[in-house]
């Protein structure tokens, strides 16, 4: 791959050389007077015994340079490869993890939904058994009211008759004789005997 563009290389390198040499070389001829070695202007060595160094340097350094710049760009693309694998792999940890975090948000919508439904049938359901006790102890109190009604009535009852007996007993023993009373009590005894029936 990198050993077809060799010539390419070489060719831009030894210009590119050329071009430095030919542009340096008025100010060495304006240094020094036309010298020649062989017949040739000392530039022309000096530029072919550059591009001799050069294509030396790169015949011996050019493959194993090549070689880790083919290394280089093949790790290269591998830890793009591997970053790209990693990148879908955290793409897909994300959606699952959005998922995950989805499902829990909606478990703890509904835990809280039947932790309020709950608190509601609690609450009720307390309501209810209050409401069942009040009633419970209003049936209660009015029974002991009645109760007490009823004991009062008779007390009353028993005073009233207790009083009567009295009164008429001393009204009996002022105004009656012995006979007359006993059948006054009698009826009276009577009456009683009959109204607390």
């Amino acid at each position: 791959m990198i050993g077809s563009r060799h010539p390419l290389r070489w060719l831009a390198a030894g210009l590119g050389t050329v071009l430095f040499l030919v542009a340096a070389q008025p100010a060495a001829a304006a240094s020094e007077p036309s010298a020649t070695w062989l017949g040739l202007p000392t530039w022309i060595w000096m530029l072919a015994n550059l591009v001799i160094f050069f294509g030396v340097l790169g015949y011996f350094l050019g493959p194993p340079v090549a070689r880790f710049l083919e290394d280089r760009g093949r790790m290269i693309h591998e830890e793009l490869d591997e970053a790209r694998e990693r990148r879908a792999e955290a793409a897909d940890l994300q959606k699952s993890l959005g998922a995950k975090i989805a499902e829990l948000e909606e478990q703890i919508d509904q835990i809280l939904e039947r932790a309020d439904r709950d608190g509601h049938h609690e609450r009720d359901e307390v309501l209810a058994q209050a409401e069942r006790e009040k009633e419970r102890l209003l049936a209660q109190a009015e029974g002991e009211i009645q109760h007490r009604l009823e004991q009062a009535r008779q007390e009353l009852k028993d005073f009233t008759a207790e009083l009567a007996a009295d009164l008429a007993r001393e009204r009996l023993e002022s105004d009656l004789g012995p006979d007359a009373r006993k059948r006054l009590f009698r009826r009276n005894l009577e009456r009683l005997e009959r109204e607390a029936s």
